[in-house]
């Protein structure tokens, strides 16, 4: 995988970097600096860019592959998050991890359909 300082930046990269330097708190900070690590899977970088473009007028396809793999990278972020709270016993983590699955695949199929039914889906 190519560091982030030896590859182009896209939107997406400096939407975050803007976006960390808006905020005060150290917490939103750090918040945007672990998002930021996200890009690093380029599944992520391509839907975050293809989303802002998108929101900016500018009809862009992607790929349901990149959706699927973008989706799956998210809900790995979020379980490595639950897994590393040192305040929820282990029955709670699962249950919480539980949670972000159910929520981010109910996020995955709205996502695909609202991007197909603007014909923007590459199957």
């Amino acid at each position: 995988m190519q560091d982030r300082d030896e590859r182009l930046r896209t939107l997406a990269d400096i939407f975050l970097i803007i976006l960390e330097q808006k905020y005060e708190q150290e917490e939103q900070k750090e918040y945007v600096r672990k998002v930021r690590t996200l890009m690093d899977a380029p599944e992520c970088a391509e839907l975050l860019s293809c989303s802002l473009v998108n929101a900016m007028g500018y009809p862009t396809p992607i790929a349901e592959n990149t959706i699927d793999k973008a989706v799956d990278c998210l809900i790995h972020f979020h379980e490595d998050n639950i897994e590393n709270k040192k305040d929820l016993n282990k029955t709670q983590k699962i249950t919480e991890k539980g949670a972000v699955n159910n929520f981010m695949n109910e996020c995955r199929i709205a996502l695909k359909r609202f991007i197909a039914s603007r014909n923007l889906l590459i199957r």
